[in-house]
């Protein structure tokens, strides 16, 4: 049966305004790719938040996606990100650019080149990973999508890249209250930072808006999930970059 989008955003928006909502992943179930992209916009349109940065990925079908990450779960390199009773599977360090001119379909399809010219730097950050459904697992195909790919939250690093930063091999280091807690090897998820934008841009069904002068786009992680307790400072390097760090409470 046709799912309710309408039913699904209500839900999801209940859950962000009362973080101690899980909603049952069946209501998911039945959802399409165009549903799940349709309940996000959905969800900010009730939420009335703006939306500075932007989430792309490449699944397994290839067929490219993105979601919208509000302002209100946005914070800088050394803030602090209120966590409450909200889901927490872990964080992910990830390569974002920042765009200095707008995205277009047209300039996407346009390629590598013509992309490349309407991105102003390159910046680190960490995502959180964290669901308002019951279990995303169980969710079906696009129930995370809808979900607004599982965002948590973002870092947004301080150090100003000028290029896509050649980060495949470096060491990634995880610090729980200043103790080494996991280290893991950097790799990009989808060959670089550009391709996957690049992707999602040029299907032009988005929901948010658009690729937009000056928001951000991050473009997958770097390494398997780092997980961190509920509680604490959070830091993480990658090679000699400047480290990313934040408070969880």
């Amino acid at each position: 049966m046709p799912a309710d989008v309408d039913t699904i955003a209500e839900a999801i928006v209940e859950a962000y305004r009362d973080p101690r909502q899980r909603i049952p992943a069946s209501l998911f179930i039945d959802l399409t790719r165009g549903d799940a992209m349709a309940v996000q916009g959905a969800v900010l349109k009730r939420l009335g938040e703006r939306v500075p940065l932007a989430k792309v990925a490449i699944p397994p079908d290839g067929i490219a996606t993105g979601a919208p990450i509000p302002a209100g779960m946005v914070v800088d390199d050394g803030g602090t990100i209120e966590l409450g009773e909200r889901d927490l599977a872990g964080l992910e360090i990830e390569v974002a650019v920042r765009l200095g001119a707008d995205l277009t379909p047209e300039i996407a399809k346009a390629g590598h080149p013509a992309v490349l010219q309407t991105i102003q730097h390159f910046v680190l950050g960490i995502e959180l990973i964290g669901s308002r459904i019951d279990d995303r697992t169980k969710a079906g195909a696009f129930g995370p999508l809808a979900d607004n790919m599982v965002t948590g939250g973002y870092v947004i690093g301080r150090q100003i890249l000028a290029r896509a930063p050649k980060v495949d091999g470096m060491a990634i280091t995880l610090s729980s209250d200043g103790a080494i807690s996991q280290r893991e090897t950097a790799k990009y998820p989808f060959g670089d930072a550009v391709s996957p934008i690049i992707a999602f841009a040029g299907m032009a069904d988005d929901h948010f808006g658009g690729f937009k002068k000056g928001m951000l786009i991050t473009t997958g992680s770097l390494s398997p999930l780092l997980i961190v307790p509920r509680r604490g400072r959070i830091e993480i390097s990658v090679g000699d970059f400047m480290p990313l760090s934040f408070m969880l409470r």
